[in-house]
């Protein structure tokens, strides 16, 4: 889990300030806290919703701790936007998942460039800075094969069949109609089904 120093004085409740709702019911109540910074709000927030956004990330890049520290990094960013964001009905987690998926795409984005430096190097050498969590991420058959899908397939395969969502709950997420939702998910399952047949029958072979 994520233990950046933000967050964990943002758990840390002070004396005096009164509890941050508890029921889902009163999120537009905890949000309006949020706004205010309250460090009970941010708690609860991050207590209610920190496994799922670090699971997210995780199962995007397959890094155990790169998904900590960017996890960690998307409750930052959230409490620098939260005035900003304007409670419409739809969960904050939601709003949440769009800072990951755009914190993701930061990433890769920076890991390409950090590569195309490294391209004069020794292959040897970069192999072995490699995070060895991560190697045996990349060995997985499913974890791979949805890395090698496109973005916004990775995303409706890990928010539909990982996190358990709705068409319509990925829909706010992405932003999409839910026809393109649908559409991304049959797509990305061909594709899944594609990539594993494939390798079980180059592993037979």
């Amino acid at each position: 889990m994520p233990t950046d120093k933000h967050l964990e004085r943002a758990t840390q409740a002070p004396e005096g300030e009164p509890p941050a709702p508890q029921a889902p019911d009163d999120e537009a109540q905890l949000i309006e806290a949020a706004r205010r910074l309250s460090e009970r709000a941010w708690a609860e927030i991050y207590q209610r919703h920190a496994q799922q956004v670090y699971s997210y990330i995780y199962f995007r890049l397959g890094d155990q701790h790169v998904a900590e520290d960017l996890a960690a990094d998307v409750f930052v960013k959230a409490i620098a936007g939260i005035k900003g964001y304007v409670y419409r009905g739809t969960p904050l987690l939601a709003w949440l998942y769009r800072i990951a998926h755009n914190v993701t795409v930061d990433y890769r984005k920076a890991q390409a460039r950090r590569m195309q430096h490294r391209s004069d190097e020794n292959a040897e050498e970069i192999q072995e800075r490699g995070d060895p969590l991560g190697e045996l991420d990349e060995r997985s058959d499913m974890l791979n094969a949805i890395r090698a899908l496109t973005e916004d397939q990775q995303q409706v395969i890990i928010l539909r069949f990982y996190h358990g969502m709705s068409n319509a709950e990925v829909s706010r997420v992405m932003g999409k109609p839910e026809g393109a939702v649908k559409a991304l998910q049959t797509r990305g399952l061909r594709s899944l089904r594609r990539v594993l047949s494939f390798d079980g029958e180059r592993k037979s072979a």
